[in-house]
């Protein structure tokens, strides 16, 4: 059993790789149907984001026994982001490019480039996971992806 871990094979990365320097080259986007507001005094970010609503708002009058000993599903979620995070959040507008932040981080927290792009790597997954932020794609990018995607 031990054997069959230390020789096990790496899984293939599903989907398409993309050069360091295409990847810098795209725009992070926040996603335009969230609210956020900024805390004047933390400077951090509270993201508001949209639940469904309940199937129907019935008034209170009309509520049964269950209805009022659980509380109502909430409406929205709120996501607060630390320094950091709400730093690139303002920065993600569409005018700047991934290596346009990465810069940025860089000169702000004396980082090497390398350690601030798997940051922001990481981080934008897992923004666009949740569907908080999509990105712009340039031309040269998307022509190359659409080469990538032909190749057997």
């Amino acid at each position: 059993m031990v054997f069959g871990r230390l020789f096990r094979r790496k899984k293939k990365r599903e989907g398409l790789q993309i050069p360091r320097s295409y990847y810098l080259k795209v725009k992070p986007v926040r996603n335009p149907a969230l609210k956020w507001e900024k805390d004047k005094k933390t400077k951090e970010i509270k993201i508001i984001v949209p639940l469904r609503p309940p199937p129907q708002d019935r008034n209170e009058s009309k509520k049964g026994l269950l209805d009022r000993l659980f509380p109502p599903e909430p409406r929205e979620r709120i996501i607060r982001l630390d320094k950091i995070g709400s730093i690139v959040w303002e920065l993600c507008d569409g005018e700047r490019t991934i290596g346009d932040i990465a810069g940025y981080l860089v000169e702000k927290y004396k980082v090497l480039p390398e350690e601030a792009e798997l940051s922001l790597t990481t981080y934008f997954n897992q923004l666009a996971s949740r569907g908080l932020v999509g990105f712009m794609v340039p031309e040269e990018v998307k022509k190359y992806l659409e080469a990538e995607k032909q190749k057997p």
